[in-house]
């Protein structure tokens, strides 16, 4: 008796994708529309536009991660290492909010008080933002990796959206209010989607110094990444370069962080492999993926060519291909640092953090007596991603 077909070899069938594959989807699209925002600005608005919107952004994105103390890591480690209920965190994390948001609330006043706006809006937004990553972990445990992935996006389509808005009406300035409101919409949604997840409120006690021990190397990590970004270019703008500069260098950076989010992708599979050998001493990357990287870094001259050839492309083009060769190296980096992570480098990836933003900084401000904005700037990355790329190499041949 011969068998049929299987049910997803049948036409006409639905074929399932994967919940894992669901959630990079979401995530893909988040960054999409990440790039789509700064692309729909820059053409709706001008470069100029771009430039405050890029800088504000640049300082929104950053605070979140450092007002966060490391804690939306800390809980996954509770929750997945310890098997503690998000249930019993509730109480807890329902404190430490209001005490962030009563924090938060009078150093806004006195920002405003002191006329700085955007420092103000940014304070705002940080009980919602840090709501917003703490939620990401209790969704991740509770509801799973798809929920996951369409928190993770929301942000990042509100903030679309609202650029969308701001371009059809010709609004090219208060984009503080429009990513304020954007975090605010984020915080709320995700934070009343995972305790709707979450059981009836446990009783119980729960290791506090496993939290904080486990958030204190995190937090180290993703303050000094996320402050990347908004230190280049708040030295762009502290160097005297006006908003179109800025906008050049915040396309260039957006180039760069599409490379950074591939790395991410990539960066789970890779520790699974590593993690899985005693001594991960290596990171083979396959021929083909070699032959892309320098394919694309090789776009970088021709890029540079064709706006010589055409000036009205170089508002665009030339900071994105400045940026190519060092968000090639960028994907490289980060699997290097997989490979440090693998072998439980901790220590090693949080120096490696504070020093890449010190020598980000630095290595700006340099080139940017020479350079324009977005060149500066992608040298500052290039030369950052060569030396962790060093860096991490020689880590991985020294002796246990």
């Amino acid at each position: 008796m011969t068998s049929g077909p299987s049910p997803r070899a049948r036409p006409g069938k639905y074929v399932a994708v994967p919940p894992g594959w669901q959630s990079v989807a979401w995530q893909a699209a988040g960054s999409a529309a990440t790039l789509s925002a700064a692309a729909w600005v820059t053409w709706s608005l001008g470069l100029a536009a771009q430039g405050a919107f890029g800088f504000a952004k640049s300082w929104f994105d950053a605070a979140a991660p450092i007002a966060a103390f490391g804690v939306p890591q800390g809980l996954l480690h509770l929750q997945y290492r310890l098997n503690v209920n998000a249930a019993t965190l509730r109480p807890w994390l329902r404190r430490a909010g209001l005490w962030l948001g009563l924090v938060c609330l009078a150093a806004a006043a006195a920002m405003l008080w002191l006329q700085h706006r955007l420092a103000a809006a940014v304070l705002l937004s940080l009980p919602f933002a840090v709501g917003h990553l703490v939620a990401r972990s209790v969704i991740l445990a509770e509801r799973g990796v798809v929920w996951f992935g369409m928190i993770t996006a929301l942000p990042a389509l509100l903030v679309l959206a609202g650029a969308l808005g701001y371009g059809l009406l010709g609004v090219e300035s208060g984009f503080d209010v429009l990513l304020l409101a954007s975090a605010a919409v984020a915080g709320l949604v995700s934070m009343v989607t995972a305790w709707r997840s979450v059981d009836p409120e446990a009783l119980g006690d729960w290791p506090r110094h496993a939290l904080w021990r486990a958030s204190a190397q995190s937090w180290v990590q993703a303050a000094g990444g996320a402050l990347l970004g908004a230190a280049l270019l708040s030295t762009v703008a502290w160097a005297g370069n006006g908003d179109a500069q800025l906008g050049a260098a915040s396309l260039g950076l957006h180039v760069y962080q599409v490379f950074a989010v591939v790395a991410g992708y990539l960066a789970p599979l890779q520790y699974d492999h590593l993690a899985r050998q005693d001594r991960p001493a290596s990171l083979a990357w396959p021929l083909a993926a070699r032959r892309a990287g320098v394919a694309i870094g090789l776009l970088a001259p021709l890029g540079v060519a064709a706006c010589w050839a055409e000036p009205r492309w170089s508002v665009w083009l030339l900071p994105a291909s400045l940026m190519l060769p060092a968000g090639v190296i960028a994907i490289a980096a980060r699997g290097a640092a997989t490979l440090l992570l693998a072998r439980g480098a901790y220590a090693e990836l949080s120096a490696q953090a504070l020093w890449r933003l010190l020598l980000a900084v630095g290595a700006c401000a340099l080139a940017l007596r020479w350079l324009p904005a977005a060149a500066a700037v992608a040298l500052a990355l290039l030369c950052i991603e060569s030396v962790t790329w060093w860096r991490a190499a020689a880590q991985a041949r020294a002796p246990s």
